[in-house]
């Protein structure tokens, strides 16, 4: 909704004009005012297509431009490979190793254990050797280091055999089962931004502004378009507070149109303090006041045929 507070300085100095001279009417002139919806893209690209021009009826859910999908799309596919590769490897954590890496890891395990035994020989051999002082200490050390070589070898085979036969672990099984969901999630997410490469109207009204044109490059957030409620207008009042005494919500006043030529009913909706800045007046030069000025907002009792925003009111207070 586009703020009108850049006119309401000049609303008050007209309504004030009108006011002075003793009598007891005020004329406050209002403006019209409506709700405005800026359509933009959550992605950045280039307008490939714009749909309408300015001054355009269109209905929610209408086509309104599109934008190019060349990034989303590479990487719609690069989401799709990680997919891919994730549940391949959880695909295999379920369903364990090869036939051939089971049979292969078990002669690994009966080899090591083979030369396990064979050192296991040796060494209670050249054991007897060292008690009797029949050979170096220095032999008998080799053999030694040897035959705890073999035994961290043999474990070794067995741990590599033990994790081929049995599989990977439940806990790994659940991560890579994360891994895949966290994945897919992740895709989902690009292509709601892809649903982003064709803009709609979120509403119907009208286009009030074209901002990006074709060819044009669009940021990601930066206005496209902008569409106008025409359904959804109020007029906007500058309003001395001496008045508000005179004013109330839900009070229906008659004002007139000067674009139309013509008097409508409209219902106050709204009351509310304008900022400091050009709001305050001083009420006499000796014993003064300040006066402070309020915004009040009033909606059509009924559809004005040719109302349009920007257009002036006229208010007479009496």
């Amino acid at each position: 909704m586009k703020s009108v507070g850049w006119f309401l300085a000049v609303l008050v100095i007209l309504g004030l004009a009108a006011g002075c001279g003793g009598g007891k009417k005020t004329v406050l002139i209002g403006l019209v005012d409506a709700t405005e919806i800026d359509v933009a893209s959550k992605i950045p690209g280039r307008v490939e297509d714009l749909k309408v021009t300015e001054g355009d009826q269109v209905k929610e859910g209408q086509e309104l431009a599109t934008i190019s999908r060349e990034t989303i799309a590479a990487k719609l596919d690069q989401v799709n490979a990680v997919i891919d590769a994730a549940k391949a490897q959880f695909k295999m954590a379920n369903k364990g190793a090869r036939e051939e890496q089971k049979r292969a890891a078990a002669r690994q395990l009966d080899m090591a254990r083979a030369q396990m035994d064979v050192m296991k020989k040796m060494y209670d051999r050249l054991t007897v050797l060292l008690e009797k002082k029949a050979i170096p200490k220095a032999q008998f050390d080799e053999i030694d280091a040897k035959y705890q070589a073999a035994v961290a070898q043999y474990e070794m085979a067995r741990a590599q055999n033990d994790a081929v036969q049995k599989g990977a672990r439940d806990e790994e099984k659940e991560a890579l089962g994360a891994l895949v969901r966290q994945a897919e999630g992740v895709r989902t997410e690009v292509e709601s931004y892809d649903k982003e490469s064709i803009q709609v109207a979120p509403l119907d009204g009208e286009v009030s502004k074209i901002v990006l044109h074709k060819g044009e490059l669009a940021a990601t957030g930066f206005p496209i378009l902008t569409i106008v409620d025409l359904k959804d207008m109020w007029i906007t009042f500058s309003v001395r507070e001496d008045l508000l005494k005179k004013i109330q919500k839900g009070q229906k006043i008659a004002v007139e149109v000067p674009a139309l030529g013509q008097k409508v009913e409209l219902e106050i909706f709204h009351l509310a303090p304008l900022a400091d800045f050009a709001t305050w007046r001083a009420t006499q030069e000796r014993n003064s006041f300040d006066l402070k000025s309020f915004e009040v907002r009033a909606r059509p009792v009924t559809a004005i045929a040719g109302l349009r925003p920007g257009m002036t009111v006229r208010w007479t207070v009496e």
